[in-house]
């Protein structure tokens, strides 16, 4: 066994063992919530990570089985008298097991073809908007995210758009966050991609991301180049400079434009809970003069990164709730600020049979 083996199964056993088996984890625990089962949730799964670290005791299959089910949200975070950072520990075990898995977690050959496609049609779009002199000396670098650059790029130009009225705005063809290879515990893959993305923004006073995923990823990706002497402090200074759009934007004192429709919020689990960026958006929405808040409105919607492939009936039934709690809600749009989010609530709005829309914050502010 390495030395790095070592550390990181005595990191695993250090988080794992403020664990005192409560309970109260399983009364927020959302894929506990659908499922039931003790394994499924945050206490199950901390319990299979304190077995790895004592070795024998369970297959490290069944353990990878368990601690995968989580949906890294950080609900748990907030009831645990301990604290103890769920998250954090299940990635870690899933870095260590990460060879028994078979799981993809890159592109396919058409979705790399349309990745790198996606920056000269965003520099396009972006040519022909109208950019409007900007009355200081404010500079931001968009990060333009794997589901933006995979989906339809219409939500991004209406962020350029917003992003413009308040700063220039620098396009970079950056590479991806690299949050789906560490989901996958491939961290290697994932530090790769950071050091890439240290180097293209070296030069950038302020890293504005519209996707949660990102941003949160980004900020937290210092961590991860703590022990290189090389990349410690570059790496740290880029993670500083890492803002979401409606932290930015509220800095600025941007005036959204009115709305006469009814809009609601989701709060993306990795900007709410995880970032702690909860008022910002709903500043921007309040004043756009029609905002009323969603009943549970930091739930998760089962939407992160490969859940809903890797377990769609878990992720379907949180959905249902997320779209029940809309349609309760009276709000004839929903709106939130992370692309994995966005997919599923339009799966929702779907489903509502017209009664509601799921929009990209930028598109109603």
């Amino acid at each position: 066994m390495t030395d790095t083996t070592k550390q990181r199964l005595q990191d695993i056993h250090e988080i794992a063992s403020k664990c005192d088996r409560c309970g109260s984890c399983l009364l927020v625990c959302p894929v506990y919530s659908v499922n039931s089962k003790e394994a499924c949730g945050a206490r199950g799964m901390v319990n299979a990570a304190r077995a790895l670290t004592k070795g024998g005791i369970a297959p490290e299959s069944e353990i990878l089985e368990s601690v995968d089910y989580c949906l890294l949200c950080g609900a748990c975070i907030d009831v645990c008298a301990s604290k103890v950072k769920v998250p954090e520990v299940m990635l870690k075990v899933r870095q260590h097991l990460a060879h028994l898995s078979e799981k993809p977690f890159g592109f396919t050959e058409p979705e790399a073809k349309q990745f790198e496609q996606a920056f000269a049609n965003l520099c396009e779009r972006n040519a022909a908007l109208e950019q409007p002199s900007v009355a200081s000396d404010r500079k931001v670098a968009y990060f333009f995210g794997c589901q933006a650059r995979l989906g339809s790029i219409d939500t991004t130009v209406a962020t350029l758009k917003t992003l413009h009225s308040v700063a220039d705005v620098e396009l970079v063809n950056n590479e991806c966050c690299g949050l789906p290879a560490l989901t996958r515990g491939h961290v290697d893959e994932f530090v790769e991609a950071l050091k890439q993305n240290i180097q293209l923004y070296e030069s950038a006073e302020t890293i504005v991301s519209d996707c949660a995923c990102c941003s949160d990823t980004l900020k937290k990706a210092a961590s991860y180049l703590s022990d290189d002497p090389e990349w410690n402090e570059r790496a740290q200074a880029f993670s500083k400079k890492v803002v979401s759009l409606s932290e930015y934007l509220a800095k600025t004192g941007y005036v959204p434009q009115a709305q006469t429709e009814k809009i609601t919020y989701h709060d993306p689990c990795h900007l709410g809970r995880l970032q702690g960026v909860k008022k910002a958006p709903r500043d921007l929405l309040k004043a756009t003069g029609n905002y009323v808040e969603l009943p549970s409105a930091d739930a998760c919607c089962g939407g992160p990164c490969f859940f809903p492939t890797d377990y769609p009936e878990a992720s379907e039934a949180l959905l249902e709730k997320k779209r029940a709690n809309i349609e309760k809600s009276g709000a004839a749009v929903v709106a939130t600020e992370c692309y994995n989010c966005l997919a599923q609530l339009k799966k929702a709005a779907e489903k509502s049979g017209g009664k509601f829309k799921a929009v990209h914050i930028s598109e109603v502010i």
